[in-house]
């Protein structure tokens, strides 16, 4: 079997926990300086404030869709779709609530 490679690679740099702004370690200018030398495109996201979140999904959902409509993405025979590829660098162990005492009412 040979191995296709797609030349259309997509990217879209995410800054999440906005509603974390005193933690934040990267300003919002610095990602937003990244992503342009990048040539990508960039938003910030909370999930806990349900900010930007669908927004992140829809641009890359139309970014791609453009791509398609455009032949920037050629669709071929044997390809199986759209792959999210991510490095996980933390602890991939959930991490455990302590059991709720029980009512003594």
């Amino acid at each position: 079997a040979s191995i296709q490679i797609m030349e259309k690679v997509i990217f879209l740099l995410i800054g999440h926990k906005s509603d974390l702004k005193s933690d934040c370690k990267v300003s919002t200018e610095e990602a937003e300086g990244l992503a342009a030398s990048l040539g990508i495109g960039f938003i910030e996201t909370s999930a806990k404030s349900n900010t930007n979140v669908d927004l992140a999904f829809e641009t890359l959902t139309n970014t791609i869709y453009e791509a398609l409509k455009n032949k920037e993405i050629d669709l071929q025979e044997g390809w199986d779709g759209v792959k999210v590829i991510h490095k996980r660098t933390c602890n991939p162990q959930k991490k455990r609530r302590k059991p709720q005492e029980k009512c003594q009412c």
